[in-house]
C-alpha cells in the first residue's frame, strides 16, 4: 500500500496507482518471465518470441518498447497457454486509466484461473479504492485471507482489504481483520505498510492504546522509512486523544523537526506549532519511562488492576507478560520523557487511590 493511496483524492490518487501498479507488475512479472520466455519448445512460435520479447522489455522498464512489440503479436497464432500473459501484459501496458480498468477486467473474465489472477485482482482491487468504492474494493479482495499469504502480492492485498474495509466505514472490523493479518505481515518488507494501516484502524476504532503500540513499533523498526512522517503525527493524535496534551505538542515538534518538508509539517504548523530548538527534550517513541504499578503471577488479577487504573482516569496502561517461570504479568501506565514526570502520576495515583508504584523503563 503506498502513502499515495492514503492521502490523495481519487483523481490524483488513480493517477499515482497506475504508476505504482506498472512499476510494482514489474515484480509480478519477473518471476515468471523464465517460464514464459523459454525458447525452442514445441510452443515456440514468432508470436511467442515476440511476446516473450515484450515481457523482457517490461521487465527492464522499457515500456514503449514493450508496447511496439505488443502490437505485432496475433493472438490468434499463440498457443493456448501464451493467450492468459498476452492479456495480462497488455493490461500492465495500458496508459488509460479507464482502459486500463476494462483490460484488467477482462483478463480477470476470459481467466479466472489464470497464472496473474491475483496479481490482476490486487491492481484493480487498488483502482477501485483510489476511486473511493471501498465496498467493491474489499469484494475483490475477498480471496485472500490472513493466515494463508506466503507473497508479496497476498501481503500487500491484506493490507488494501483492510483499509477498504476502514474506507467504508468499518472501524472496528478493519482492525479485527488487520490483527488477524499479524502473523502474514510480522518481519516482512510489507511490515511498515501495515504497522501504519494498523495504527490508523486502531484510532478510527477510537483505541488509542492500540494505535500507539503500532506505531512504536513503525517509529522503533522503520526511524526514516516512508511512512515515518505520517506516524509521528498519527502518534501525536493519538496522545491527545488519551488526554497527554504536551506529549502530542512534544510529538507535533518531532514532525516539524525531524521532516521539515513533509505534508505533516505543514499540517503541525497550521495547528500553530513550531519546531522548538535542538536541545528542547522531546518524548522518546519507544523509550522514557512508566510507573508500575503491580506484577502478579495471574492474568486476571493484572487485567483487573488495569481496569481499575483506568476508571481512575489513566488511559495508557497495558498489562506485559514476562518471559520468566512461573510467568509475570505486569500492569505499567503513561509513557513519559522523564523520571519527574513518571513519579508525577506515580504519586497522584498514591495519593488519590492508594496505589503503590515504582518507576520503570517504558
Amino acid at each position: 500500500m503506498t502513502r499515495d493511496m492514503t492521502r490523495r483524492g481519487p483523481a490524483q490518487g488513480a493517477a499515482a496507482a497506475l504508476v505504482v501498479l506498472a512499476l510494482a507488475a514489474i515484480g509480478m512479472l519477473a518471476p515468471a518471465s523464465s517460464r514464459h520466455a523459454e525458447r525452442g519448445g514445441p510452443a515456440s512460435t514468432p508470436d511467442a518470441s515476440l511476446l516473450s520479447a515484450a515481457q523482457e522489455a517490461f521487465v527492464h522498464g522499457r515500456t514503449e518498447e514493450a508496447r511496439e512489440l505488443l502490437t505485432r503479436v496475433q493472438e490468434s497464432r499463440l498457443p493456448a497457454e501464451k493467450k492468459d500473459l498476452l492479456a495480462y501484459l497488455g493490461a500492465l501496458l495500458t496508459e488509460d486509466g479507464q482502459a486500463y480498468d476494462l483490460a484488467l477486467t477482462t483478463y480477470l473474465s476470459r481467466f479466472p484461473s489464470g497464472a496473474f489472477r491475483r496479481e490482476a485482482t490486487l491492481a484493480l482491487s487498488k483502482l477501485r479504492y483510489v476511486g473511493g468504492d471501498y465496498a467493491a474494493a474489499e469484494n475483490l479482495l475477498s480471496i485472500f485471507s490472513p493466515g494463508v499469504e506466503r507473497n508479496a502480492t497476498g501481503r500487500e492485498a491484506l493490507i488494501t482489504r483492510g483499509l477498504a474495509q476502514l474506507g467504508r466505514g468499518d472501524a472496528p472490523g478493519a482492525l479485527q481483520f488487520l490483527l488477524a493479518a499479524a502473523p502474514d505481515l510480522r518481519g516482512t518488507r510489507e511490515e511498515e505498510a501495515y504497522d501504519y494501516a494498523l495504527a490508523e484502524a486502531a484510532l478510527r476504532a477510537n483505541k488509542p492504546a492500540a494505535a500507539m503500540e503500532a506505531l512504536r513499533s513503525l517509529l522503533e523498526r522503520h526511524p526514516q522509512g516512508d511512512y515515518a512522517p505520517q506516524a509521528l503525527y498519527a502518534m501525536g493524535t493519538a496522545l491527545e486523544m488519551v488526554g497527554r496534551q504536551a506529549d502530542a505538542a512534544s510529538v507535533f515538534r518531532q514532525v516539524a523537526q525531524r521532516f521539515p518538508l513533509s505534508y505533516e509539517a505543514t499540517r503541525v504548523r497550521d495547528r500553530g506549532i513550531r519546531p522548538g530548538s535542538a536541545s528542547e527534550s522531546l518524548l522518546p517513541i519507544g523509550g522514557g519511562y512508566a510507573i508500575q504499578v503491580g506484577a502478579f503471577t495471574r492474568r486476571d488479577l493484572a487485567e483487573a488492576l488495569e481496569r481499575e487504573l483506568r476508571q481512575a482516569g489513566v488511559s495508557d496502561v497495558s498489562v506485559r507478560a514476562g518471559t520468566e517461570i512461573p510467568q509475570v504479568f505486569r500492569v505499567r501506565a503513561g509513557v513519559f520523557t522523564t523520571r519527574d514526570q513518571a513519579r508525577a502520576l506515580g504519586e497522584r495515583l498514591r495519593r488519590e487511590r492508594g496505589f503503590s508504584y515504582r518507576v520503570v523503563p517504558h
